[in-house]
This record gives C-alpha cells, structure tokens and sequence, in this order.
C-alpha cells in the first residue's frame, strides 16, 4: 500500500527536534533555550545539529557572536510555531474533554464588555463550572484578534472588525447614547431621542480616537460635514458618566459601557438623525473547535450581548 506523501515525509523526522528549534529560534541563543528547557546548551546544540542533518539543511547561520535563521530555517519557523500551537491546544482540549468541569477557558473581551457585564456571567458560569479557571485578556480593538492569533486566548468578545481570519457572531445592534446635563436640554424638546448635529455643538465627553465609539462619531460627522470638540477624553465608562453628571459636557457611550443607574442631573438620549450603533461580536479563528467549558462560556456571553441588546 502507498503511504500518504505527508506521512513519508515526516518519518525520518523527530518532532521533538522540531520544538528544540522553535525554541533557539524565538530565543535567538542556545544557552538561553537550554535554560528554558532545562537542558545543557551543548545538548541543545546537539538536537539542532541532527535536525540538520534529518532535513539535509542548514536551519541557523553560526558565529561567535550572532545567531540567525537561514531562507529554511524561516520557512520551517513559520510553520513549526503555528503548527506547535495547534497540536498544544489540541492536547489541552483532548484532557478537558476528559472531564469538562476541568479545564482552562481564556477569553480576550474589551474593557467596557469586561467592566460592565463580564463579571457577573463569569459568576453565572463559574457557578456551573466551580473547577474550571477563567482567564480574561483586556485587549483594544485589534488586539484582540492579535491574542487570538497569537493563541492567548479561546476566544474574544468585542467590536465587530475586519479579518478573514476570523469568524464574527454578531450580537444585536447596540444604539449610542448621549448623556446630557438637564440645563442644556430647552424645556418641552423631545426627551427620549436628540439629533446629532445638536450634540455635536456641544462640548463632548468621549472615549480616546481609537475606540470604536469615538470611530463611529468621527465617520457620521465626516459625512455630513459636521465637526465637533472632544473636551474631555476619557478610557473608563464611569469617568464619563462622572464628567457629565458634574455639567462638564455631553458623554457620548452605549448602555453596556457603563451603568447608567449612576446618572444625576442628566437625561439619557438616544442619538438620531441619524441613528448610530455599535455591535458587540463574538469572535474566534476559524478553523478552531472549541471545548466543552470554553463553548459553555462563550454561550453566555453570547446570549448576554444578545439579550442586553435586545
């Protein structure tokens, strides 16, 4: 019988070879990977010699003083480290499918998901799960599609981006609010809803440019020619509640960023004209099955930005 070509391949190769040079290679030096791996560094120098010699090629250019990777070396290190990451999230899963009230669940959500509702269906879940540890990342944006390449995290809870590299489950349309101190609103104007080009006369109270809040402002604005001053920009949702309850300007944020019971002597409106959301996704690798625990979490949070939303 013909064996497959990439079982022949691999047969005169030692995988354990393979996580010896991943290891000089991120290190950049045989005495540090030794001491990583607890081993003697001329042990270390012997495993990459005979890795050289299995595949026929030289995997590191050698002097005194510098250690670099060679065209093959590069080749093989892009794939070895996600292919090393891979098979270690395999195994950890096959010992939590073991038993799925064990495990490790790591989730990488944005700060204001992560401050306002987080910790309460972490205690939901944890409530099920006693003996399951959750680790939580609070990454911006982007970062949280950096951790999840980069295998920090199961999966991540945030604004929806761009990246085919990933799958987005999208949670309801969230509307943006302004929180406007009472002696600014004329007496009898609506009070459930307020135009945008009013708020943005205004000074405002905002989150910093690279938010995805701010971001969708900045675009409305943009469009319809309008321009408007940040007076205060702040990372927490509570520190903008605080500046609009002291009268210092309009706060703009969504109803999940903050908890909104904490208003004082302002009205909560809905921006219009035109209407502005924010969504809340869900977000994995694709191509990446997740254990029993870290798919029980990912399902409550899920649900909660649904139901939130709703």
């Amino acid at each position: 019988m013909i064996r497959p070509r990439t079982v022949q391949d691999l047969t005169h190769v030692n995988l354990k070879l393979i996580n010896t040079f991943v290891c000089v290679a991120e290190f950049g030096s045989f005495h540090a990977a030794a001491k990583a791996l607890g081993r003697s560094q001329s042990a270390i120098s012997m495993q990459v010699r005979e890795l050289e010699a299995q595949l026929g090629v030289m995997l590191f250019l050698r002097t005194t003083r510098h250690l670099e990777l060679t065209a093959a070396g590069k080749m093989l290190m892009d794939q070895a480290r996600v292919s090393i990451s891979a098979l270690s999230t395999t195994f950890r899963h096959i010992h939590e499918d073991i038993d799925f009230r064990r495990g490790h669940v790591r989730v990488a959500c944005s700060p204001t998901y992560a401050a306002a509702r987080l910790p309460y269906v972490i205690k939901t879940f944890k409530d099920a799960f006693p003996d399951v540890k959750v680790s939580i990342g609070e990454y911006k944006s982007a970062e949280i599609l950096n951790a999840l390449k980069q295998d920090k995290a199961d999966f991540g809870v945030g604004p929806a981006l761009s990246d085919p590299q990933m799958n987005f489950e999208q949670g309801r349309a969230e509307p943006l609010l302004a929180v406007v101190p009472d002696d600014w609103i004329d007496t009898g104007e609506d009070t459930e809803t307020i135009a945008l080009d009013v708020v943005l006369r205004h000074p405002l109270v905002m989150f910093y440019p690279n938010t995805v809040v701010h971001q969708i402002i900045s675009k409305a604005a943009e469009e319809r020619g309008l321009s408007f001053t940040v007076e205060y920009s702040c990372i927490q949702g509570e520190t903008l509640l605080a500046f609009a309850n002291a009268g210092l300007g309009i706060a703009v944020l969504t109803a999940s960023i903050a908890d909104l019971s904490r208003v004082r002597n302002c009205r909560i409106l809905q921006i219009v004209e035109p209407e502005l959301h924010r969504r809340f996704t869900m977000i994995t690798r694709k191509g990446t099955l997740l254990p029993p625990a870290a798919k029980h979490l990912y399902g409550l949070i899920a649900q909660d930005i649904t139901d939130r939303l709703a």
